[in-house]
């Protein structure tokens, strides 16, 4: 079954069986997620893959109580990693929860999505790697991102892997001896 987009591209339903997205699910890797319905366009070689999360339940951000009480929700389009040379666009289902010890909204945070991006934390890590071997525009256009889009999402990731703990932090490639202390014939380090 098929059906025309807005672009007059043919968008194809692909009829699938569970055992086809348990194998969509394992060739995606998505940890936590679960691939539960997928089109393709074969005119731009675009793959739409559904996906919800596996936990049913979540830690309330504001009081830590786990509940499992869903309140909504909201899908969220996100670009991922090319499957088979086709580009990779994920909706994910995301729910927002109620805690019904302090009676707060929230929706749980997933490690592999970028937060407030459109886009996994693997795709921006393969985009910079692509950028530091070349610029982010030769990056962009392999990655099939606008430029600008590029760009943001390109400082936007090593922005936030420099505040990780440790990010700043190289390992010991060599150990100096103190010059000074050497010129001054005392044999000793300048900590001493």
């Amino acid at each position: 079954m098929s059906r025309e987009g807005a672009d007059n591209s043919v968008t194809e339903d692909l009829m699938m069986g569970s055992s086809d997205f348990r194998t969509l699910t394992e060739l995606l890797d998505l940890d936590g997620f679960e691939v539960v319905d997928a089109t393709a366009d074969r005119s731009s070689k675009l793959r739409r893959l559904t996906v919800t999360p596996i936990v049913i339940a979540g830690l309330c951000r504001h009081c830590g109580q786990s509940t499992d009480e869903r309140h909504a929700c909201h899908d969220r389009e996100v670009v991922d990693l090319p499957l088979g040379g086709w580009k990779t666009q994920l909706v994910v289902r995301l729910f927002q929860f109620r805690c019904g010890h302090c009676d707060k909204f929230f929706t749980p945070p997933h490690p592999v999505l970028a937060d407030g991006l459109h886009a996994t934390e693997r795709f921006l890590e393969r985009l910079a790697e692509y950028a530091s071997h070349g610029d982010i525009s030769n990056a962009a256009r392999f990655t099939g991102v606008p430029e600008k889009t590029a760009e943001r999402w390109y400082y936007d990731y090593l922005e936030r892997k420099q505040k990780e703990p440790g990010a700043d932090l190289l390992p010991i490639r060599s150990l100096g001896i103190d010059e000074l202390s050497l010129k001054k014939d005392t044999g000793s380090s300048a900590a001493s």
